[in-house]
């Protein structure tokens, strides 16, 4: 039950505490930015069992990550990034939200 809680406090002290990550690069578009994630997601599932495991795994993840740094994304905390950017957090906890420009 302590673990339980713990837990839950981490998680709630995260959340409000601005813990959200964005894939980010200066100069490019919430499209471009979008793109580029749907493309490393989409790769990442032809090197792996995405039918069998149900979903990414942490390999997956890794592969995202190094794919999206090689695009010239970086991982960037919320109160980081500029004023005038559209912001998309992502639907599950812990998986980096999307950001660009609207131009």
């Amino acid at each position: 039950m302590r673990l339980l809680l713990a837990g839950l406090l981490l998680m709630t002290a995260c959340f409000l505490g601005g813990c959200s990550k964005y894939w980010y690069q200066d100069g490019r578009t919430f499209d471009e930015c979008t793109k580029a994630l749907s493309s490393c997601q989409a790769e990442a599932t032809r090197y792996s069992d995405v039918e069998r495991t149900h979903g990414l795994g942490g390999y997956e993840r890794q592969f995202v990550v190094e794919c999206m740094q090689k695009k010239g994304y970086q991982l960037v905390p919320e109160k980081d990034l500029p004023v005038r950017v559209r912001r998309e957090s992502s639907p599950v906890f812990g998986i980096p939200g999307i950001a660009g420009t609207i131009d």
